[in-house]
């Protein structure tokens, strides 16, 4: 005689719902992986990376731009300045001839007040020229950071830059001659990046200072 081997199936058993149905086996929960809320966390840093590059690059222009627009101001002041004292001296022959515009930062060419010609009348053409200068150098102090000028006698003046490279307060009246009727207006301003109150002409972009010369051609 043969054994019989029982085999019994032991199923779980079913719940049954609230209406005595039934109820399936309940559906299949996928487990979250241990390492994707990391992977979501290493992606927002990336992007919080690239943004920061991107927002120092914008902020590095915005800086270029507003330096580069403080120049072009700089620059049109000088211009203006150039040109207003250029109209006085043409508007006074006389004294221009004479030599009576020349003028420096400081010293026995330096520019004062003239009390004879804040009125109509009592204002000769050597007094209208001292008096045009200080109203000139007033405007160029209040106008231009560092602002300085020499207004000179030269019959050649130098157009090449690197002639003035150097400390412009000896530098610059040493390229005037004195020679003939032509004038030369030299407006320096501080310009560097650094804008340190000193002046200094040099071929490095980021650390010369501003320069502009006009030529205004006298009567021979």
């Amino acid at each position: 005689m043969t054994g019989i081997t029982e085999c019994f199936l032991q199923t779980a058993p079913r719940s049954v719902d609230r209406y005595g149905q039934k109820a399936g086996p309940k559906p299949f929960a996928a487990k979250k992986k241990e390492g994707w809320a990391g992977f979501s966390l290493i992606e927002n840093l990336v992007t919080l990376l690239i943004l920061s590059f991107g927002l120092l690059g914008v902020a590095s222009m915005l800086a270029m731009s507003m330096r580069t627009h403080q120049i072009s101001r700089s620059h049109s002041t000088a211009v203006i300045l150039a040109q207003g004292l250029a109209d006085r001296i043409r508007a006074n022959p006389e004294a221009a001839a004479q030599g009576m515009y020349r003028y420096e930062v400081a010293g026995a060419l330096a520019a004062s007040e003239q009390a004879d010609c804040l009125s109509v009348s009592g204002c000769d053409p050597q007094s209208l020229a001292a008096h045009d200068l200080w109203e000139w150098s007033s405007m160029l102090a209040s106008s231009l950071p560092a602002g300085k000028a020499w207004v000179c006698i030269d019959s050649t003046p130098s157009w090449t830059a690197a002639d003035y490279y150097g400390d412009p307060l000896s530098v610059i009246p040493g390229t005037c001659d004195g020679n003939g009727q032509n004038y030369a207006i030299h407006i320096v301003w501080d310009m560097d990046a650094e804008r340190d109150g000193e002046l200094l002409l040099s071929s490095n972009p980021r650390q010369t200072d501003g320069h502009l010369l006009v030529a205004l051609q006298g009567d021979t």
